[in-house]
């Protein structure tokens, strides 16, 4: 299956700087997408399933602006697993995604019970104009949730769809 390549690099990337780069406080990553690209996926994918939870967010925050199917499944994958922080980063990179990859990442980050993870995914639904689509889950979460301000956000996005 062919993947576009998001990296300008014409041979693959030094893991150690991919490492040392996703240790850093402040992080640029669409650059480093550009920069390490579809290459690093396969060590991307290792880090989020890594026990060391920052550095598997930060890893699936990465895989979020790197484009292709590998970058997806990862995501979809992640969305599913993981702590709360990977999941939410999961939610986060929905908004990078085609709608049909980027809905079924939304459609469990909806559905989760954490607070962070159901407002990113409502933020990542309205980033992708993906409202209209997920409206059933939103309404249920306007509706049903228990943390008050994420049913204030699955509200007032209900209220802009009408």
């Amino acid at each position: 299956m062919a993947q576009k390549r998001t990296s300008a690099s014409s041979g693959g990337f030094n893991p150690d700087e991919l490492l040392a780069f996703l240790r850093q406080d402040e992080l640029d990553y669409p650059a480093a997408a550009l920069k390490f690209g579809v290459d690093a996926l396969p060590f991307l994918k290792e880090l989020v399933a890594s026990s060391d939870e920052n550095l598997a967010m930060k890893a699936a925050y990465l895989v979020g602006y790197i484009e292709g199917d590998a970058a997806d499944q990862i995501l979809e994958e992640a969305s599913d697993k993981g702590s709360a922080l990977i999941r939410v980063a999961a939610a986060f990179g929905a908004k990078n995604r085609k709608s049909s990859v980027a809905e079924a990442i939304l459609k469990r980050s909806l559905e989760d019970n954490d607070p962070s993870v159901v407002k990113f995914g409502l933020l990542s639904a309205k980033a992708s104009k993906l409202e209209q689509t997920l409206k059933t889950r939103i309404d249920k979460i306007s509706k049903n949730f228990l943390d008050e301000s994420v049913k204030s956000v699955a509200g007032e996005m209900l209220k802009k769809l009408k």
